[in-house]
């Protein structure tokens, strides 16, 4: 049985949108299970602008692999039915960090029991341990 998982509050950072040129902004930190990082987490939406669907990702170390192998996770947030949904992570600016190692796909991430399991819990944690997370969450007011 694992450990109850803790949020441990990162940075953040803003920005403009590529496309309309509205503010963003990206919140990460890290998810613990015990006294080890399981994952970092990335966070990152546009302001007041519901229709661009925020993206979570996770950096999340594999399991019974060396502290370098680190595998991206992605999903998507939809304000207007309030779920999340994995997404291909290659494209993902996550993927270029030097930590990952492996940028999974939408389909290793949903048929992979474990890994949805785990990827489940991650966004629970998140999503109720980070309180930065208010402002996307009122996104669904916005839809």
């Amino acid at each position: 049985m694992r450990n109850p998982l803790r949020v441990e509050l990162g940075g953040d950072s803003g920005g403009r949108c590529g496309c309309c040129g509205n503010e963003t902004r990206t919140v990460w930190g890290y998810v613990h299970s015990g006294d080890q990082a399981i994952a970092s987490y990335f966070l990152q939406w546009t302001r007041h602008k519901p229709q661009h669907l925020p993206n979570l990702d996770f950096l999340i170390r594999a399991e019974n692999e060396t502290s370098a192998d680190w595998q991206l996770a992605s999903w998507v947030f939809n304000p207007a039915g309030g779920g999340f949904m994995a997404v291909d992570s290659a494209a993902r600016p996550a993927a270029k960090s030097p930590l990952c190692t492996r940028a999974l796909t939408r389909n290793e991430v949903i048929t992979n029991g474990h890994l949805m399991e785990l990827t489940t819990e991650l966004i629970d944690a998140v999503w109720l341990g980070d309180p930065r997370v208010q402002e996307v969450k009122a996104l669904s007011n916005d839809v």
